[in-house]
């Protein structure tokens, strides 16, 4: 095993040494993996997850045999509405633990119960890192960095994480002479800048970032002299200069389209490898541009159709989801009212049929029934929304939007007594009394009540609103306008 602790006398090399997996231990974790793909298999992904996790406690660099299976269990134990862990779960399983291997399946427990906490990930990453399973802690990067990317509130600190953890990553490949491994690290490190400077265009770390993973990936590829340290390899300083002087984001944008050569070349050239065409779409819906995203859409429609395995039908649909929905922002922030609203339209027509289509393939996912509910609210047909919604409300996840929106699509039908009961139902439980969504439930039972003619009553809901937010919506105005009793 790689040594976890610093150690003076240790050379770089044994620094950066990998974990080592005994053919004893394998043969343990292999146990454990073919009764974790059985009770996948069964649906019981709670077993599932815990016997990858044991598994993987013997051999943490199983990537293929484990994690990713891992994963898979976890992506579907959301969708059918799994408890995410508690915050007892979290201090039992410390991902600090000063027991490196612990923290590390620590790591692993939490993230199989709840795969999109980008803290999770996060924590996975630096878990592995640690234990200098490297297979591992290159794939969780990925996983780390796609949570990021769906997180409108990640913060450039944690990018900046993610993008040193993935650089260390590539030394110590250097430092092993594991070129191969370094450069596709590298790689990786370069395709997350380019998503850290489309959110973070102004953050000085960038700068810096992008020139030293820049000018490793470089050297590494071309430049990197076997029995050389690295330090040794860039003391050239007219190649320094040579490196440097291009515009930065001009030599990242080169960098992606060489990456996105090379990821074409390796699909075309094994079509059957599905990571690689994985590898291909993340790199042509990066940067977030519709021709790049079409050439995409283009392949997952073909790979749909070779295969007929509809989850590559799915990923094609998302990636037109997204586009669409950025057309929409775009055009707001642009101050064009008419564009917006053409593709808002737009976007609401694709997602109806997606999502009619995703439901009737997936008939107890409640979870996609409630995406379908919604935009049939948001469409204004109501009575297709009304049990859509109703059967996605025994998710405890999206149980208090799925009231919410019941309750104003009785309340656009007139059914005001359903929808009182909806809302005040709700409100009786609902475990935050002044959020926004308690404000937005307590809302709609006041214009419940003042539509049901029952002015007393709409005052008093009211009232509680301005309470809790004096300037919210048009209560004030609303308030004002009821007649005195």
């Amino acid at each position: 095993m790689a040594k976890n602790k610093k150690d003076d006398s240790a050379t770089p090399a044994e620094l950066a040494a990998r974990y080592v997996t005994t053919d004893e231990d394998k043969v343990k974790a292999k146990k454990w993996f073919s009764r974790a793909r059985e009770l996948g298999d069964k649906r019981q992904f709670d077993y599932a997850i815990e016997y990858y996790a044991s598994g993987l406690d013997f051999w943490p660099d199983a990537v293929e045999e484990a994690c990713k299976p891992l994963h898979g269990c976890a992506v579907a134990r959301k969708q059918t509405g799994g408890k995410k862990p508690g915050f007892k779960d979290s201090l039992k399983r410390s991902m600090t633990d000063k027991d490196v291997k612990k923290a590390f399946v620590n790591a692993l427990w939490l993230f199989g119960h709840d795969p999109d906490n980008v803290a999770y990930a996060e924590g996975l990453t630096k878990c592995a890192a640690k234990l200098r399973a490297e297979d591992t802690c290159q794939w969780a990067a990925g996983i780390f960095q796609k949570s990021l990317e769906s997180n409108s509130k990640a913060s450039s600190k944690q990018f900046q994480s993610l993008t040193t953890l993935i650089e260390e990553l590539g030394d110590r490949g250097v430092e092993r002479d594991e070129t191969d491994f370094a450069v596709a690290c590298f790689e990786q490190g370069v395709m997350l800048l380019g998503v850290w400077r489309n959110r973070f265009p102004n953050d000085h770390a960038l700068e810096a970032a992008i020139k030293n993973l820049s000018t490793k990936l470089t050297i590494t590829r071309g430049k990197y002299r076997k029995g050389a340290s690295f330090v040794d390899s860039i003391k050239d300083k007219d190649a320094q200069k040579e490196l440097h002087d291009e515009k930065l984001s001009v030599q990242a944008e080169d960098q992606l389209d060489s990456l996105i050569d090379s990821a074409e070349k390796a699909h075309n050239d094994d079509p059957e490898n599905a990571g690689h065409l994985r590898r291909l779409i993340d790199l042509l819906c990066r940067p977030e541009q519709e021709d790049l995203e079409k050439r995409a859409i283009g392949y997952l429609v073909a790979q749909y159709k070779r295969t007929q395995d509809y989850g590559w039908k799915q990923y094609g649909d998302d990636v037109r989801m997204k586009q669409l929905a950025r057309r929409i922002r775009k055009a707001r922030k642009a101050g064009n009212a008419e564009a917006a609203k053409d593709a808002n339209i737009a976007s609401l027509n694709f997602d109806l049929a997606v999502y009619k289509e995703r439901v009737q393939r997936f008939p107890t996912d409640n979870r996609l029934k409630y995406e379908y509910g919604q935009r049939l609210f948001l469409a204004g047909r109501f009575d297709d929304a009304i049990p859509q919604l109703q059967a996605a409300r025994s998710d405890p996840k999206n149980r208090a939007d799925c009231a919410l929106y019941l309750g104003r699509c009785f309340f656009h039908k007139k059914y005001h007594s359903q929808a009182i009961s909806t809302l005040h139902g709700e409100i009786e439980v609902y475990p935050i009394p002044d959020d926004d969504k308690a404000k937005g439930l307590t809302y709609w039972l006041a214009r419940a009540f003042e539509d049901n003619n029952d002015a007393e009553k709409a005052k008093e809901t009211y009232g509680k609103i301005l309470e809790m937010d004096y300037n919210y919506k048009d209560v004030r105005d609303r308030l004002d306008g009821l007649p005195d009793s």
